[in-house]
């Protein structure tokens, strides 16, 4: 909790007092690998801070997996709309590695957010850094080509391709397996 804590220090200044209901409203809980966090049409009850371990967006269409997003620690693994709508997800969440996580369930963190507006404030940077990520991703699907996706992503989340399988990375590029497999090894880049 204390690397999660420190992060968060350092982009709001919460007092003893908030960081002690902070604390209070947190649940540690550990997923397994490849254990569903939230499901497609379901209500997003809970959302957490990844202490540990990794996690996956995807959407299914036509019995495909097509990956939004990949998580990492000091990420918020849960579906944003999900959650702060209290309406069913349209997206899948699930764990990549063994994940350890600081969970929260909604009306804690909406009760939090009520009582100290630094909670409020620290919701609200974290919406807007959303909304950025989900609008640069779009814009480079329709804009870049899937080479420079890649090397974006090299350059970006250079993690991503030694903890993510590549069926997964692939999907969230764009392009196919073999696709993937040539611009690893420096073909058609």
């Amino acid at each position: 909790m204390y690397r999660v804590l420190f992060n968060i220090e350092r982009i709001v200044r919460p007092s003893d007092e908030e960081k002690t209901a902070f604390e209070q409203i947190i649940c540690h809980r550990v997923l397994a690998k490849n254990e569903l966090y939230v499901r497609e049409g379901t209500v997003c009850k809970t959302i957490g801070f990844i202490e540990k371990g990794c996690g996956r967006l995807f959407y299914e269409i036509d019995g495909w997996e097509v990956s939004k997003e990949f998580l990492f620690e000091n990420s918020l693994l849960g579906s944003f709309v999900g959650f702060f709508t209290q309406k069913p997800s349209n997206v899948n969440v699930i764990t990549v590695e063994e994940t350890q996580l600081l969970e929260m369930n909604y009306d804690d963190v909406m009760a939090l957010c009520r009582t100290y507006p630094v909670w409020q404030r620290f919701a609200t940077l974290l919406l807007q850094d959303q909304l950025m990520r989900v609008e640069r991703r779009e814009a480079s699907l329709l804009k870049d080509a899937p080479e420079n996706r890649y090397r974006r992503l090299l350059e970006e989340h250079p993690k991503v391709l030694n903890r993510i399988p590549p069926e997964f990375v692939a999907s969230y590029l764009g392009i196919t397996p073999e696709t993937l497999v040539r611009y690893r090894s420096g073909i058609g880049v």
